[in-house]
């Protein structure tokens, strides 16, 4: 390679990572309660499209339930669905929203058979401690999300199963923990919006406008809605 180009691309690697900075932002509901599961999006001022991530993205079907309950990925991905539990089951996408008010960006349906478990020993009856219910392999669905924005999941087989996919077009995104906390590093320097999304929102949360400099950035931001508790 060109001496040049390579000193010209170290310049600009060095330039980029002394030009950006650290997000923190805690995030309440109406009420001033910690707001777990928020989706925090941040765009510069340059707009800078998202890499889709290297490897699926596993959400998994287990205890009837998706596990994660909120998976935010960037434009392009794909999602992996496996189900690890010993009975059939359906993932399908659906509004999201209370009232379905926000329609999803992909349309998909899989019926994902139950996983199986492993053969049994002849020698399970002598063992002291009760034989392992491990499962060896399971079913498995992909698909690929080339649209930012939400995507209900649901089971068609088990109306209580709930989970929620949200396809980032920004490369700088996070969702809050059980504290209400996001943190997002490597940010670009300079004027920011930082956005906040909710799978139980009616309507759109306003977004903040901020400086981030060289400093670690610590913000909040409080939703205009108290989320529905969810079950465990």
């Amino acid at each position: 390679m060109n001496p040049r180009l390579v000193l010209a691309f170290a310049a600009s690697l060095l330039f980029g990572a002394a030009h950006a900075g650290t997000v923190q932002i805690s995030v309440t509901d109406k009420d001033g309660k910690p707001a777990a599961d928020v989706v925090v999006l941040v765009d510069p001022a340059t707009k800078v499209v998202a890499t889709p991530a290297a490897a699926p993205v596993v959400i998994a079907q287990e205890n009837l339930r998706f596990a994660p309950f909120l998976t935010v990925v960037p434009v392009g991905s794909t999602l992996r669905f496996v189900n690890r539990d010993g009975y059939d089951h359906h993932v399908r996408s659906t509004p999201s929203g209370p009232l379905g008010s926000m329609p999803s960006v992909k349309n998909f349906e899989y019926r994902l058979d139950a996983t199986k478990a492993p053969a049994s020993s002849p020698y399970d009856d002598y063992k002291p401690a009760p034989v392992s219910r491990k499962k060896a392999g399971a079913s498995i669905a992909e698909v690929k999300v080339d649209q930012a924005g939400p995507i209900g999941l649901g089971c068609h087989l088990h109306a209580s199963m709930r989970g929620q996919v949200y396809v980032s077009e920004t490369p700088w995104f996070a969702k809050t923990d059980a504290n209400g906390v996001a943190i997002l590093q490597g940010v670009p320097e300079g004027a920011i919006e930082v956005n906040l999304w909710h799978p139980d929102q009616l309507q759109e949360q306003s977004p903040m406008r901020l400086q981030l400099g060289a400093a670690p950035l610590k913000t909040s931001g409080q939703l205009n809605f108290t989320p529905r508790p969810r079950r465990g």
